[in-house]
Formats: C-alpha cells, structure tokens, sequence
C-alpha cells in the first residue's frame, strides 16, 4: 500500500484542480493507497510567508513539523495547482519554502545538495486557461516542469514520475470530463 499526499493549491474549493485531486484520490484508493489531501488555503496548519534573520538558523514551528510528517510519511507527493504567471500560486511555493528545509529534505555534503528525500516520487497535474501549444512555443512548459524537476523534486532527492500540464482549461463539460478520464 502506498502512502500518497495530495497538495492543491487553489483558492476556489469547486475549482477544477480539486476535481483533478479527487479524481487522482478516487482511483489511487481503488488500487489500494492510502490518499490525504491537504488543501494549502483551508489547512488549520496553514504557514504564514515565509521570514527569518539567517537561514542557516530558522526556527522549527509546529506547523512545519507537522507538514514535514505528511512529507516524511508519504511515498508519493502530488501536486496540484493552476499555472498562474508562468508558475505555482504564491502559496505552493510558500509551502515549499517553509517545509523543504535544510536537514529535512536536503543537506550539504563538501559544498555539493544532497537530497534526503530519497525514495519518494512527485507528480504534478497542473492547468492553464490558454492553448496548450502557446505554452508548448513559448518553453514555458518545458521551463515549469525543468524547475520543479531539478530545483526542487531532484535537488530534495525525490523522483518526478509524471508532469501534466493541461492547456486550454475553461469550465466547459466536455474539456475538462476529458482530462479527467485521463488521470489515473
């Protein structure tokens, strides 16, 4: 069985991104896993951005140890979100600043990253509400999935299986019942 967290990162509850979360939970349960979703704008834990003097010295909060657990516990991190300005919503990446720190997701060894999340694997679905193939032309896809590839999923030593980007996303049925029959 697999230990699978799910983080989505929309303001709207009804949005397509948790339909794609709940549709990812749905069928990873039905093949056995065990499936969490943390919605990083209702969470009771939820982080407020990111401060601190020295990096090197940040102080340990409760609710970074209690993020750190659902990563450390899980085998599979999946994220979702709307790809907003070239990027994730502020508030991902405010997770990730906050909870994949030093000596808990990487560390240094002779001056070179050393990922400590070994054995993990990250999938990412993700939405955008132009065509596919403007994101496709511009590189703007190939520079999302390259980011969370080798600065954060690899460089924390976990393995990206997967990186969906679906373009062209409005609320029409027929669009988005048909990215949805494609998750599973």
């Amino acid at each position: 069985m697999k230990n699978i967290l799910i983080i989505v990162a929309h303001p709207k509850e009804d949005s397509f991104s948790f339909a794609m979360a709940n549709r990812y939970k749905e069928v990873t349960e039905e093949n056995g896993s065990k499936v969490e979703i943390l919605d990083l704008y209702r969470d009771k834990h939820q982080q407020g951005f990111l401060t601190y003097t020295d990096a090197n010295e940040m102080a340990v909060t409760k609710q970074m140890l209690y993020y750190q657990e659902k990563i450390a516990n899980a085998d599979e991190l999946v994220f979702v979100f709307p790809y907003w300005w070239g990027s994730m919503p502020a508030i991902l990446k405010n997770f990730l600043d906050w909870n994949l720190t030093r000596g808990f997701a990487f560390e240094y060894v002779n001056s070179r990253p050393k990922g400590l999340l070994q054995g993990k694997s990250v999938k990412i679905f993700t939405t955008t509400g132009a065509p596919y193939f403007i994101y496709m032309l511009t590189g703007a896809n190939r520079r999302l999935k390259n980011m969370f590839k080798s600065q954060i999923v690899e460089f924390c030593g976990m393995k990206l299986t997967e990186c969906n980007i679906f373009g062209g996303v409005d609320t029409s049925a027929k669009k988005t019942a048909a990215i949805l029959s494609k998750i599973k």
